[in-house]
């Protein structure tokens, strides 16, 4: 086959016509503004001849103008504005524009994105609406959460009461059933706090208050408290915190508490036999290099403060834990774990995100479970 002979039927395009095929609208517009030339596309969008247009300002047809493509330009980013047609339209426009130098003139090319904007503005509407709905029923949920959690707080009181003989001497059935409504009561409210907290943090009502502490007494603190109930459960409990450098930290003292009880709460909870180790320090140049942290100057390490909480027995399964930080992961599967471990995951995960650091989750059946948060304990510039 000749090929020359085959592509010799097909007129190359002159210059004009590629300006006119061109599937987005093209003004050519002078330094001060003025237009020079436009294409077929934009005579279509705006309803006005090219006569009518050329040598007028830019700014009569485009929102922005002069000063809007000194934006786009010096950004090398396109943006989108109004334009103003001839049929009076409310028509949204994509801008892009480059300047020609050696010609002093601007190419500005423009696209019609006005269904997808105007698309765009409904659904943010509505997830404005959505949003507000959610925010109230949190604030409601988190305002009528005492009066929920001191009525359970009663039934956990009243049946340790009668295990305790107050009411008189308990058969074995009595003592049994007793015990099951003391424990159930229990496991509700600590599931019932975890959503309820959850909930606050999501809808901001949250508020963190800063102050200069020293970390290793207070992890040291939580570790001492937690000793005796790890123990009680036959799992050998070991904590190391030699290796943070820096002591004094700036966060939240009370929320930095809260994030380690609450990972500690989960081997308290579901683990028995086995070991805990709890471990803190400063990280690995590396591990930073590896998570998109600057690493230029290598005593960047003494700013952050980095835990380890591993748990010999306790693990989750695949699928839980690709889902770990998700509180509305619905788990079927028949060894699912309390709602309260569930919502713990994402709860300090909001908590330590908002102190911009991070948390992982690893965990393997038959090697346990380990969870490792990274957090900034310098005082922040912004």
């Amino acid at each position: 086959m000749n090929l020359f002979a085959l592509f010799s039927n097909f007129a190359r395009p002159k210059k004009d016509d590629m300006f006119n095929i061109y599937p987005d609208g093209i003004f050519i517009v002078s330094m001060d503004g003025r237009i020079l030339d436009v294409n077929l596309k934009i005579v279509e969008l705006f309803g006005y001849s090219r006569f009518d247009m050329v040598g007028q300002y830019f700014s009569e047809y485009i929102q922005g103008g002069s000063g809007l493509l000194n934006k786009i330009v010096a950004q090398k980013a396109p943006s989108i504005t109004k334009a103003q047609t001839a049929r009076e339209e409310d028509v949204f426009v994509e801008v892009a524009a480059a300047k020609d130098l050696e010609n002093d003139r601007v190419f500005v090319t423009i696209r019609n994105v006005t269904q997808n904007y105007k698309m765009q503005n409904v659904v943010n509407g509505e997830f404005e609406i959505a949003k507000k709905i959610i925010d109230e029923k949190n604030s409601f949920l988190c305002e009528i959460s005492p009066e929920i959690i001191s009525s359970l707080d009663s039934v956990v009181g009243f049946s340790k009461a009668l295990l305790e003989g107050i009411g008189g001497h308990l058969i074995e059935k009595q003592e049994k059933y007793v015990s099951i409504i003391n424990k159930n009561s229990k496991d509700l409210s600590f599931d019932l706090e975890k959503m309820f907290d959850f909930f606050k943090l999501e809808s901001g009502l949250y508020k963190y208050e800063y102050k200069t502490f020293d970390i290793v007494d207070l992890l040291t603190s939580v570790a001492k408290t937690y000793e005796p109930l790890l123990e009680s459960k036959k799992i050998v409990f070991k904590y190391d915190f030699s290796a943070l450098t820096t002591r004094g930290a700036y966060l939240d003292p009370v929320v930095i508490e809260e994030v380690v009880k609450n990972i500690l709460n989960i081997s308290y909870k579901c683990s028995n036999l086995g070991t805990v180790t709890f471990n803190a320090g400063n990280p690995p140049l590396e591990f930073l290099q590896a998570n998109g942290y600057d690493v230029t100057d290598e005593n960047i390490k003494k700013q952050f403060a980095m835990f380890e909480i591993k748990d010999t027995s306790f693990s989750l399964t695949p699928e839980q834990l690709e889902n770990v930080f998700n509180p509305y992961f619905i788990d079927n599967s028949p060894n699912k774990h309390p709602i309260g471990i569930k919502m713990t995951y994402p709860l300090v995960k909001k908590h330590i995100k908002y102190f911009k650091g991070d948390v992982w989750v690893y965990s393997k059946a038959g090697a346990g479970t380990m969870v490792a948060i990274l957090v900034p304990i310098e005082k922040l510039n912004s």
